[in-house]
């Protein structure tokens, strides 16, 4: 998600990586997740038009049943980001944790404070493995190869021991499918540990820019995240902003096959 090291100009060069890594997680939770008998069809077969789950769990149960999904299935998203600095963000994506494979698709709008003269910049990025591969317009030059970025957004595996002040909120239809909703905040040593995932290194006190974030995250019967709303306060440079980001996931278990974009050169 690039607005967590983002320095104030193009997407090309402020962009952190936009998704984050499930990391030891993913094996571990791979062998655990289980599909109770009673659920046998497709993750992504509509549920009943109604907004709340039948069997309310209980919120931090429900956070880590959530985890464990996340980190042993493949998944896309939609995604939307807004901030108060006037950049606004679509972007396409999927992962695969446990093939370790993920790509996306960015059309950013950034304006500066004063909301003129916005510069429109579409990025792509593609993870295989060890490898990771971006480009961009502007400035162009095509494929290239860039650090390697982690692979699942959000990691909830790795957030579960900092995430605080869990309580249900309401349940909401995200593209038919009902739902259990579960409000929390991550503390100070959580947000520094997204920081560091985001930047690719570790991440000092000093260096924060989030100062709090509070997330409700809405979840489907059968575990998988259908909804994230996360509300970052930021500080940078003495100036404080704020990060609204939206992510709808869906197709759950679609794997995604890819390959090199260089491979033809």
């Amino acid at each position: 998600m690039y607005f967590r090291s983002r320095k104030s100009i193009p997407l090309w060069v402020l962009r952190a990586p936009v998704l984050l890594s499930a990391c030891g997680a993913q094996q571990s939770a791979a062998a655990s997740v289980k599909t109770s008998p009673a659920v046998k069809q497709s993750a992504d077969k509509k549920g009943p038009a109604k907004a709340s789950a039948e069997t309310p769990v209980p919120p931090l149960s429900l956070l880590t049943l959530a985890a464990r999904i996340q980190a042993a299935q493949p998944v896309h998203m939609n995604t939307t980001i807004t901030d108060t600095l006037n950049a606004h963000v679509q972007m396409t994506s999927a992962v695969d944790p446990i093939n370790k494979e993920s790509e996306s698709t960015e059309h950013a709008t950034l304006s500066g404070i004063s909301g003129a003269n916005g510069v429109t910049v579409v990025g792509q990025s593609i993870r295989i493995g060890q490898h990771s591969w971006g480009q961009s317009t502007p400035p162009g030059g095509g494929w290239h190869e860039e650090t390697v970025q982690p692979t699942n957004p959000f990691p909830i595996s790795e957030l579960l021991p900092y995430i605080v002040n869990v309580h249900p909120v309401s349940g909401q239809l995200v593209r038919g499918h009902a739902t259990q909703g579960v409000s929390a905040t991550l503390d100070k040593q959580g947000v520094r540990l997204l920081e560091s995932l985001s930047a690719g290194k570790s991440i000092s006190p000093a260096q924060q820019i989030i100062t709090s974030m509070v997330f409700p995250l809405w979840i489907g019967p059968e575990h998988h995240p259908r909804k994230l709303h996360v509300t970052e306060h930021c500080v940078q440079d003495g100036r404080p902003y704020q990060v609204l980001e939206t992510t709808i996931y869906f197709h759950w278990g679609q794997g995604l096959h890819l390959t090199s974009p260089t491979a033809a050169n």
